[in-house]
C-alpha cells in the first residue's frame, strides 16, 4: 500500500475523490472548509513532468508535503529564498504574501498533500474543471487565461509578468 492510498476523508463515502485539473495540475479536494466548518483545506496535487506554476503570491500560506517525486520551489524571500528542490517525505512551507513559483523538471510526476486556507481553496474551486484521463491536457485557451486573471484579481492574487518570471528562470513562451 502506498502513502496516497492510505489518505481518506472521514466525511466522504466515495472510495476516491474526484480529480480536477487546474492549468495542468491535477487536484483532489480531500478536506474542504465546508466539511470541517473552519478555514483549513487539504488537497492532493499532482504536478506532471514539465508543468510550471509561474511566479505569484497570495495572502494564504501553503504547506506542501511531497508524497512522491520532486518539486522545485522558488521563494523570493525568507530562510528558503531562491530555488530549492523538495523530495518525497519533505515539507515546504510558504508564508502568505511571499512571491513563489513551482515547477517539475523531473521526468516523473510529483504528488503532494497541500494544506492551506479558505481563500486559496476557493480560488482553485473556481478554476477547477473535471479531469478526463482519456483527453490529454491542452494548453490554456485565451478564454481560460482571461478567467485566471479575473479570478486572481477577485481573490487579490499577484501574478508576475513574463519578464519577472524570466528573471527567475521561467519562460512563459
Amino acid at each position: 500500500m502506498n502513502a496516497t492510498s492510505e489518505i481518506k476523508t472521514g466525511t466522504s463515502s466515495r472510495a476516491e475523490e474526484q480529480t480536477f485539473i487546474v492549468f495542468g495540475v491535477l487536484l483532489q479536494f480531500l478536506s474542504t472548509p465546508e466539511q470541517i466548518n473552519d478555514q483549513i483545506s487539504v488537497m492532493r496535487g499532482t504536478v506532471p513532468s514539465g508543468v510550471v506554476i509561474p511566479l505569484h503570491s497570495h495572502a494564504d500560506p501553503e504547506i506542501f508535503y511531497v508524497l512522491n517525486g520532486s518539486l522545485e520551489v522558488f521563494q523570493a524571500e525568507g530562510p528558503s529564498e531562491g530555488w530549492n528542490t523538495v523530495t518525497a517525505g519533505e515539507v515546504v512551507s510558504i508564508p502568505g504574501n511571499v512571491r513563489h513559483a513551482l515547477r517539475n523538471t523531473s521526468p516523473s510526476p510529483m504528488t503532494s498533500i497541500t494544506v492551506s486556507k479558505q481563500e486559496l481553496y476557493s480560488f482553485f474551486r473556481e478554476l477547477a474543471r473535471p479531469f478526463d484521463p482519456n483527453r490529454p491536457p491542452a494548453p490554456p485557451s485565451p478564454e481560460e487565461m482571461q478567467q485566471l486573471f479575473s479570478v486572481a484579481e477577485k481573490h487579490e492574487y499577484w501574478l508576475a509578468s513574463s519578464d519577472e518570471n524570466a528573471a527567475i528562470g521561467i519562460s512563459l513562451r
